[in-house]
């Protein structure tokens, strides 16, 4: 009885130490996701002034 209690306390630890680990991997990744979805917006927001045509584009200063 004294083994199968020690092979459980000893999978249970191991289990802790996975979740554990799992737990951090993906706080990461949701930070990098937060991260990349930040960026995305940024890249969004400048879209539009990228794809001005000439025709819509101000002349410069010296004209």
């Amino acid at each position: 009885m004294s083994e199968r209690l020690d092979d459980l306390e000893i999978q249970l630890t191991h289990q802790q130490k996975m979740v554990e680990e799992l737990n951090e991997l993906v706080y990461n990744q949701q930070l990098e996701i937060d991260r990349l979805a930040t960026e995305l917006r940024q890249l969004k927001e400048q879209l539009p002034s990228l794809n001005k045509s000439p025709e819509e584009e101000s002349p410069p200063p010296h004209y």
